[in-house]
């Protein structure tokens, strides 16, 4: 498939889900509301998702979809992933500057600068706000997580499994590496099950996240070849162009050297993540199935809404 082709595909999948009305179009690619029916789907997901984590009791806990603007700059999002980031700016300006602002409103010109950097940024990952909180020694018996949000990136496209605001479920674990590595492990085996029981295909790969620029490169070829990032990948648009749904990642070190996490024992804390594109898994179970959720096999509903 060619790009242009591909980009047709894109567009005729999400004109679909339009016309069957479980999307809708909001004026900007990638932005779209949602119809009772597709978030009954992306529910029945994120339960399922949710349910596979359970053996592990984990401490379920929920955050707003912004990060203070200092978490979102100790993580490196900006410095590594500009291309994806959504820093929120507001207007703090005085009635002179409000004047200013109006008129060019008004005459419909560009008016970032009158506007000033905030104190928050959009989420990118619904994990990051966690490590923050975990300041400290873990005790004992704590270091399994679970949390569900909503997440920004800025990646405007026609395909409806790349959205530029979309919801993961992320199952995270911090501990010693064997925690972690160990834990990831059991993550491999369950993801396939539930994959396979919604009826989606799927093709499991080492991957990288989108790093920018030169240095990113490389920091992308050491994350494959240190295998850092598992993808579960799903052929929506054919084996050539699949799209990563579930996956599952081993930060190491990362967060609890950032924020001065540490073990029971006092060790410096590893940690890992588990996550589901909701939106993605919900569009690519429509691809699958059809628009009409009636129509869908009793073994795929009977998963979603046990």
């Amino acid at each position: 498939m060619s790009p242009e082709e591909l980009v047709l595909a894109h567009a005729d999948l999400r004109d679909r889900l339009f016309a069957a009305k479980l999307l809708v179009p909001c004026g900007v690619d990638g932005l779209y509301g949602r119809s009772a029916t597709f978030e009954k789907v992306l529910n029945g997901v994120d339960a399922a998702a949710y349910a596979l984590g359970i053996v592990d009791d984990p401490i379920t806990i929920s955050f707003p979809p912004m990060i203070p603007r200092s978490t979102f700059e100790a993580v490196d999002y900006l410095r590594n992933f500009p291309q994806l980031c959504g820093p929120v700016f507001t207007f703090t300006g005085d009635n002179k500057d409000h004047s200013e602002l109006v008129h060019r409103l008004d005459e419909h010109e560009d008016y970032s600068d009158c506007l000033s950097l905030s104190e928050v940024a959009l989420t990118p990952a619904c994990c990051y706000p966690l490590y923050p909180s975990l300041v400290g020694q873990l005790g004992d018996g704590d270091g399994w997580y679970s949390t569900m949000g909503y997440c920004f990136r800025h990646e405007p496209s026609v395909d409806p499994m790349r959205l530029q605001a979309f919801q993961q479920r992320e199952h995270i674990r911090v501990g010693t590496p064997d925690d972690v590595l160990s834990w990831r492990e059991t993550w491999v085996d369950r993801i396939p099950k539930l994959l396979e029981s919604i009826g989606l295909e799927f093709r499991t790969e080492f991957a990288n996240d989108p790093f920018f620029g030169r240095a990113g490169r490389l920091m992308s070829r050491s994350q494959i070849e240190q295998e850092l990032k598992i993808e579960w990948l799903v052929p929506v648009f054919g084996e050539d162009h699949p799209t990563a749904c579930v996956s599952a990642n081993y930060h190491q070190n990362h967060f609890g050297e950032l924020f001065g996490i540490s073990t029971a024992d006092g060790a410096e804390a590893h940690s890992g993540c588990v996550g589901f594109g909701l939106e993605r898994c919900t569009v690519a179970l429509f691809a699958a199935h059809g628009t009409d959720v009636s129509m869908w096999p009793d073994s795929v509903t009977s998963v979603l809404w046990p």
